[in-house]
């Protein structure tokens, strides 16, 4: 993982293979330019189009996003199509001590990149809100809902009549079905039941989703834990050792 300024890639239009050279900027301080973070999270940021048929689109390309300020800073590493599950940090002593003392998230798409950025903002733990996401769907199974959504997006926390709500954006088979609206209370249980896995170090620049959340439980660290389930996944549940 490189600090880099902005510079020219190469990008294949999706529509009609042309290949152009595209300006990029791949990496984002927030902290020094806070105006960056609105182009991210509109997606501007990435947004190109092809010189040769005007298809319009996003562009994914490796990108860092960095807040040194935000509920004691992090950083997040987007590299499309990493097949690993952490990276290195690279640059002088000085920095990378800087860095190692802050959060750092390894992800793949831009979905993933705002979705963390929203949960940090939220002063949130993502590992927790892994668990919650996973919990959560284990329960929408077993209660049989007549729309299980397969994937579960955090988009914010509110106040609703005075309690505290957190908001997922709900998917299938990557079709918006609309919002989960859950009490901040179970992510509270989520904490609490899972607080064995929190021991579990995530080294250098890390990707923490589901299948980190399932490693970590079937790695035995949760072996002699309490595996009641505070969510009632209705014995139905692969994630609680239920």
């Amino acid at each position: 993982m490189n600090f880099e300024d902005d510079i020219e890639d190469a990008i294949i239009c999706p529509n009609c293979n042309h290949e152009q050279e595209l300006h990029v900027t791949p990496t984002v301080n927030v902290t020094l330019d806070p105006e960056m973070k609105e182009k991210v999270l509109s997606g501007e940021i990435f947004l190109f189009t092809c010189e040769n048929c005007g298809f319009s689109g996003y562009a994914g390309f490796p990108f860092i996003y960095e807040d040194k300020e935000t509920n004691g800073g992090f950083l997040i590493y987007m590299e499309p199509g990493c097949e690993d599950r952490e990276v290195g940090v690279d640059g002088d002593v000085a920095d990378q001590v800087l860095l190692q003392n802050m959060t750092m998230r390894l992800v793949t798409t831009i979905n993933e990149l705002k979705e963390k950025i929203f949960i940090f903002e939220a002063g949130l733990d993502d590992r927790v809100v892994e668990l919650f996401k996973m919990l959560s769907l284990s329960k929408m199974k077993a209660d049989e809902a007549s729309q299980i959504p397969d994937e579960l997006r955090f988009s914010k926390m509110d106040t609703i009549d005075g309690e505290e709500k957190i908001f997922f954006a709900a998917f299938a088979d990557e079709q918006y079905l609309g919002v989960l609206e859950l009490p901040y209370a179970l992510y509270q249980s989520c904490l609490i039941t899972g607080e064995p896995i929190w021991d579990y170090p995530v080294n250098e620049c890390g990707m923490v989703d589901q299948k980190w959340i399932l490693d970590r439980l079937q790695s035995g660290i949760t072996e002699n834990a309490d595996s009641e389930c505070d969510l009632d996944c209705g014995g139905d549940c692969d994630c609680c050792g239920k």
